[in-house]
């Protein structure tokens, strides 16, 4: 059976609050550079959006409350089914990253099965391999356990052969058991530079065009943006990221979460890919892109010395913004601030945290010192060189007291006062592949059989914590309100508002 694969982005299901924008991650992408470098057919559908041949009143527009509580974004599961039948796919791949879209993804595989038992469904992603029971009970045939290059195109050959498909580094079911196999030694890629090149031509550019907030900040329209990574993984390995277990397990994840750089040379040559189909601005998806400085700022010399401006970054580590001073006493590089802005850095989402050194040192690897680094002076020492600086903080840890919830609040207040636009208040989530997720369930702050539909920043989703999650959604809101200037929380309610009033669910919940 000659293979036919359609890779998914499934259709997104957002909090009435929340800012909807199209994928485009770059996940996919690989896979189906990968496929076709196998000659394998292959194509890429973001359900957000819809094909060409689909209007966005139809897809991205057309907005529907469900039962959850979540507003449904995308082609309908009908038009969905329609794609893959007319399509003639005989391979399905569901991306998963993120644990609040499950539902959909789950969706995406049983329409597939819908339309034909014989269509193997793949699912790849942080979540899917986090939750690889809920996804092979849920329409899946093969959860890929770490990263998927090789697995699609070994699975697709396989398929072809009429072989098995026990693939290493799969995960999968036997007479109703979850059954792991293994990685071999060389599955996984260590040098970058071998990757295929995403495929983003396979991206309804056309559909993206037509939205304005196609991007991670609010792009123009006809200001094309796209995602590229130019390394993988993290030197850190904090408890709230996926990460955190990825280096954990490295036995069953293939070492993944270390971090693997590509060389300068093949991150222009990608920048020169996107440029050639219209992108003015990139989107960096590196899990912590400032490591290296002197690579960082190559980079981006070169990226802007094409004409190119940088969209916004994915990774942040404040750390990174320190140097060696004199006597080896570290202080603030304000030469690499000055470099980020001249490279088109208008705006940098500063990751602060927690005021907790505690806090930090416990779930955040330490990465930011408080004694090393004088945060309220970074940032007004970025307005000062014309990089706005929004922060965010996190409260609510499992262990986290009220008196080191109230001082990352009493820190928010000075960081805003000291020049950032606001700052937001998230409550941690023990997100699935991540460590602070196995704490939970350990732990009882997350009961074994958590609806996934409830993971959202709005509200604590672990029990019983030091802080109850009530007074800690009560301190958020209060917090929230407290430091921000005033006139952001009016526009931001009334942006609530009328979303909330679109969405056609009640103004208060």
């Amino acid at each position: 059976m000659e293979p036919k694969v359609l890779l998914v982005y499934p259709p997104n299901q957002l909090m009435p609050v929340e800012l909807p924008r199209p994928d485009g991650s770059l996940g996919p992408l690989y896979l189906a550079g990968a496929l076709e470098r196998a000659g394998i057919e292959v194509d890429v559908l973001d359900a957000s959006v819809g094909t060409p041949d689909d209007s966005l009143e139809t897809t991205f527009n057309n907005r529907v409350l469900q039962s959850n509580g979540l507003i449904r974004i995308g082609m309908t599961a009908e038009r969905i089914s329609e794609v893959i039948s007319n399509g003639g796919y005989n391979v399905v791949g569901v991306n998963s990253n993120f644990t609040p879209q499950t539902k959909m993804a789950l969706e995406v595989a049983r329409l597939a099965k819908g339309v034909s038992e014989d269509i193997l469904v793949v699912a790849g992603g942080v979540n899917a391999r986090a939750l690889p029971g809920r996804f092979l009970a849920g329409g899946v045939d093969v959860v890929c356990a770490t990263e998927g290059e090789r697995i699609i195109v070994e699975l697709a050959r396989r398929l072809e052969e009429g072989r098995n498909l026990e693939v290493s580094g799969t995960i999968t079911t036997k007479r109703g058991i979850v059954v792991r196999h293994p990685l071999r030694a060389g599955d996984t890629v260590t040098n970058l530079d071998e990757l295929p090149f995403p495929t983003w031509q396979k991206l309804p550019f056309e559909q993206y065009d037509g939205i304005a907030s196609a991007g991670r900040d609010s792009l123009k329209q006809n200001e094309r943006s796209a995602s590229l990574m130019t390394s993988r993984g993290c030197p850190f390995r904090c408890a709230y990221c996926h990460i955190s277990m990825e280096k954990q397990n490295e036995k069953e994840s293939g070492g993944i979460g270390a971090l693997r750089t590509k060389s300068v040379s093949r991150v222009m040559e990608e920048v020169k890919c996107l440029k050639a189909l219209g992108v003015k601005k990139i989107y960096f998806e590196d899990d912590s892109l400032l490591a290296h400085k002197s690579r960082v700022k190559e980079i981006f010399t070169k990226v802007t010395g094409m004409g190119m401006k940088i969209a916004d970054v994915n990774g942040v580590n404040l750390t990174h913004f320190l140097k060696g001073g004199p006597g080896g006493k570290p202080m603030i590089d304000v030469e690499y601030l000055e470099l980020l802005a001249s490279a088109g850095f208008d705006q940098i989402v500063f990751p602060v945290e927690s005021a907790s050194q505690r806090i930090l040192n416990k779930y955040a690897t330490g990465k930011l010192n408080h004694a090393k680094l004088d945060v309220v002076e970074l940032v007004k020492l970025a307005v000062r060189i014309g990089i706005t600086c929004p922060v965010n903080m996190m409260i609510g840890f499992p262990d986290e007291t009220e008196e080191e919830i109230l001082s990352s609040i009493e820190l928010g207040r000075r960081l805003v006062d000291a020049g950032a636009p606001y700052c937001s208040l998230y409550v941690p989530i023990p997100f699935p592949g991540s460590q602070l997720h196995e704490i939970a369930l350990h732990d009882g702050y997350l009961a074994s059989n958590f609806d996934t539909d409830a993971f959202n920043w709005r509200k604590p989703t672990m029990r019983d914590t030091t802080v109850s999650p009530e007074r800690i959604e009560e301190l958020q809101q209060w917090g929230w309100r407290d430091i921000n200037p005033k006139e952001y929380v009016r526009k931001r309610l009334e942006m609530d508002i009328g979303r909330r009033w679109k969405s056609g669910e009640p103004e208060v919940a």
